[in-house]
């Protein structure tokens, strides 16, 4: 059993039934070290979840899981069709509004473990919520790329939970028409990065791009285009990149603490954003909405040659 639902265009699949999650045996330990065992055993159900034939583009599936953290209410750990990510905005928007949704929870705060840490979690009703992601840290700034075209760019790589390269002097308008450019461009520069072996901190890849330009409504405060790791574009502004966002914003004195921060995507969703000072800490929020879209139980025919979803994922690499 499943519940479906979209973060301002985002999907998430959330896995309900209980009995399924029964049965998987992740052992004990962090959510992140369970995360592992699922990655090295259950890599098919995976597949089986948000690959073709029963997932979709750009779709993040969630595992709950008892939490190891004692201060914490819940365990989640997240993938999507090629293969798993240590924290997702907007699927933590959309687990939080199907919990609701189901009553396994009520209006609120609770306190969320994921791979990436501790994150705070609060669902206001109905389909509003909004999350403190993990401390966002900026290792690069201003960091020149050279693309394949012979063009050069500026960015900075910075996480908050997942690695970003955000760049505003790409020189392309961020509207839903400039897409495959938007695409193009940006698998130049994730490429680029690599091949100049510019990783985060631990090794990891850069394998989110971010392309930042003027909001389109004057109310707002920028416009966002998102590669995913898989090849798709992000529907909605990604939170956790809104989150990574806020932090180099404050750092460069360009957001003051408790200041607003109202990010457009490409298709014109908005997270609004802020970010605090807690134990010495930085700590961003970003409140958006998710609406369901299904609740569903999804089959699996033995002689389904697409049982576990297709053998290999398909990503789109312009």
């Amino acid at each position: 059993r499943v519940i479906d639902s979209h973060t301002i265009g985002e999907p998430t699949r959330l896995v309900l039934d209980d009995a399924v999650l029964a049965g998987l045996d992740l052992g004990a330990g962090t959510v992140r070290s369970r995360r592992e065992v699922f990655r090295s055993r259950y890599d098919d159900v995976r597949r089986a979840l948000v690959t073709d034939p029963r997932g979709v583009e750009a779709m993040v599936g969630v595992i709950l899981v008892p939490p190891a953290d004692p201060s914490c209410d819940l365990g989640a750990f997240y993938f999507n069709r090629v293969g798993f990510l240590d924290m997702c905005g907007h699927a933590t928007i959309g687990l939080t509004v199907s919990l609701g949704y189901t009553g396994r929870i009520t209006p609120g705060p609770f306190r969320l473990e994921t791979p990436a840490g501790v994150v705070g979690v609060e669902w206001h009703g109905g389909s509003d919520a909004s999350f403190q992601s993990v401390t966002p840290r900026r290792i690069h700034r201003g960091l020149a790329i050279r693309c394949p075209d012979g063009s050069v760019v500026t960015g900075d790589v910075a996480t908050s939970g997942l690695w970003f390269f955000i760049c505003r002097d790409h020189g392309l308008p961020i509207v839903p028409e400039a897409i495959p450019q938007l695409l193009e461009k940006a698998w130049a520069l994730r490429r680029s990065l690599e091949a100049a072996g510019v990783t985060g901190d631990g090794g990891e890849l850069i394998d989110h791009i971010v392309l930042m330009g003027p909001p389109l409504d004057p109310a707002n405060s920028a416009r966002n285009f998102v590669l995913c790791p898989d090849g798709a574009f992000h529907r909605s502004p990604c939170g956790t990149a809104t989150s990574a966002l806020v932090g180099c914003l404050h750092e460069d004195g360009l957001l003051a603490e408790g200041e607003a921060w109202r990010q457009e995507s490409i298709l014109g969703g908005l997270y609004e954003a802020s970010i605090r000072t807690r134990d010495r800490l930085l700590v961003p929020t970003v409140r958006g909405r998710a609406w369901i879209t299904s609740e569903a139980t999804l089959h699996f025919a033995a002689d389904d040659p697409y049982r576990a979803g297709f053998p290999q994922a398909i990503r789109r690499d312009s």
